[in-house]
């Protein structure tokens, strides 16, 4: 157990007291594609969260507050979280903690928690799991799987148990709740409408093409578009 709470969020670049917006990332963690958001000359810069001990998994809750406990270490009043995925629920745990230091919350191919269906991924074998995610061939045909199939699981376990409690943490912060029209997690614009339910403050929905990696390609101009509906 020690181990574990020792482990945190690792926001690049640092949070400073001027603020910023934070990309947290799902299952599996990439988040090199942030990169091409962040151009020369684009405010705000986003900075990318990545859990500092990847084989270490926390439930979703810890992790909003985790990630909670950065913000509030670095100073920063003012940010906007991002998220995709399973990172979308640890924006809104985060973000329900911060109250009023949160300017807004993007939340991507995510349902609502209490649209989400429980997973029956954490049940599958190895090689069945490995295949249902994509995973690459240096995992899926090495020694390595194992290990990573146990880590899949235990976040496909974490993530039904925080379903299973129903939830219900309430925002004073708008929401942008963005579905991919091929994926699975997102594709109903109507399930999308129930982050109302989330937050006191404005929801707008926005659908895209693409699958649940819909993010991996997501233009920096799309994502500015729905960061500037923040401000004012």
């Amino acid at each position: 157990m020690a181990a574990q709470e020792s482990a945190n969020y690792v926001v690049s670049p640092p949070l400073d007291d001027d603020g910023g917006v934070v990309f947290v990332p799902g299952l599996g963690g990439r988040t090199k594609f942030v990169d091409r958001w962040n151009e020369p000359g684009r405010e705000h810069v986003v900075r990318r969260a990545v859990w500092s001990e990847p084989m270490n998994v926390p439930p979703v809750d810890s992790r909003g507050a985790a990630l909670a406990s950065l913000v509030d270490r670095s100073g920063a009043a003012d940010v906007v979280l991002v998220g995709h995925s399973m990172g979308a629920l640890v924006c809104l745990e985060a973000a329900a903690r911060l109250d009023g230091r949160v300017r807004g919350v993007v939340v991507m191919c995510q349902y609502p928690p209490h649209r989400t269906p429980v997973s029956p991924l954490a049940e599958l074998p190895d090689r069945a799991l490995a295949a249902e995610l994509d995973a690459p061939a240096h995992i899926a045909d090495t020694a390595a799987l194992a290990e990573y199939a146990r880590l899949w699981r235990s976040e496909y376990r974490l993530l039904n148990r925080y379903l299973e409690s129903d939830p219900r943490p309430t925002l004073n912060a708008p929401i942008v709740a963005v579905g991919a029209k091929g994926d699975a997690s997102s594709w109903s614009s109507e399930n999308l409408d129930e982050w109302h339910f989330y937050t006191t403050k404005r929801l707008s929905v926005h659908m895209v093409a693409g699958g649940h990696q819909m993010v991996e390609e997501l233009p920096s101009e799309t994502l500015r578009e729905w960061l500037s509906t923040f401000s004012g």
